[in-house]
């Protein structure tokens, strides 16, 4: 199947970018014609003894965008080919849940296949662990292509 439009769900972690880069590496970009690099931050609500904190706070995460933006720039220069002609958008987003803000930016940018990094974690270890690929793979309305981790991680 053609994919004009894809997005790749971008994490933080060395350990789930390298494969991406990897991936990009043979993947025949001739065909596409939009790229989105999608990254959301999770939003944490602690109960403290003098009531709820958030983490990152508004502040921190307006404090925190330049740097995450510039990140999800130099990994799309990893991933993507220097020879790729195309429109590439940027989407950095902050959630409680980061799997359905995602299921939903899918929905509003119509793409037809996202890319995931996945730790490859399974048997007893992963049967309690819902994982944000797995959400994409139950639940994204498009296709999903799971990267697996480099051997030996």
């Amino acid at each position: 199947m053609s994919h004009k439009k894809i997005a790749i769900a971008l994490p933080m972690e060395e350990k789930l970018l390298n494969p991406l880069h990897q991936w990009g590496s043979r993947f025949d970009w001739s065909h596409v014609r939009e790229v989105h690099i999608i990254h959301v931050v999770k939003k944490n609500v602690t109960p403290l003894e003098f009531g709820l904190i958030e983490m990152p706070d508004e502040t921190t995460y307006q404090a925190m965008i330049p740097a995450l933006e510039m990140h999800l720039r130099d990994e799309a220069q990893k991933i993507i080919p220097k020879e790729y002609r195309g429109e590439v958008y940027f989407h950095l987003n902050r959630d409680f849940s980061p799997d359905e803000e995602m299921i939903d930016i899918l929905k509003k940018t119509n793409v037809s296949l996202v890319v995931v990094s996945t730790r490859g974690k399974h048997g007893f270890s992963g049967l309690f662990h819902s994982s944000f690929t797995d959400q994409m793979v139950k639940f994204a309305p498009c296709d999903v292509y799971v990267v697996r981790p480099e051997v030996g991680i």
